[in-house]
């Protein structure tokens, strides 16, 4: 874990962007898949968001949309 402390932001960007392209692309491909599982643990945890039915259900209507009359 990288802890960086400065008062500029300009540099905390910039030994941010090293230590990352200082990791090799197996290592930078680990930390972006923690991150992407963190990611979906987190939202996972939030009642609010119901799982997602990823296409299986299907939105129809039996009869058609009445629009606005012109």
């Amino acid at each position: 874990m990288l802890l960086i402390k400065s008062q500029n932001k300009a540099e905390i960007d910039a030994a941010q962007r090293q230590y990352w392209w200082s990791k090799t692309p197996e290592q930078r491909l680990a930390a972006a898949a923690r991150l992407m599982a963190e990611a979906r643990q987190v939202y996972a945890s939030n009642p609010a968001n119901l799982p997602s039915t990823y296409g299986e259900r299907i939105l129809k209507s039996a009869t058609p949309v009445p629009r606005r009359a012109r």
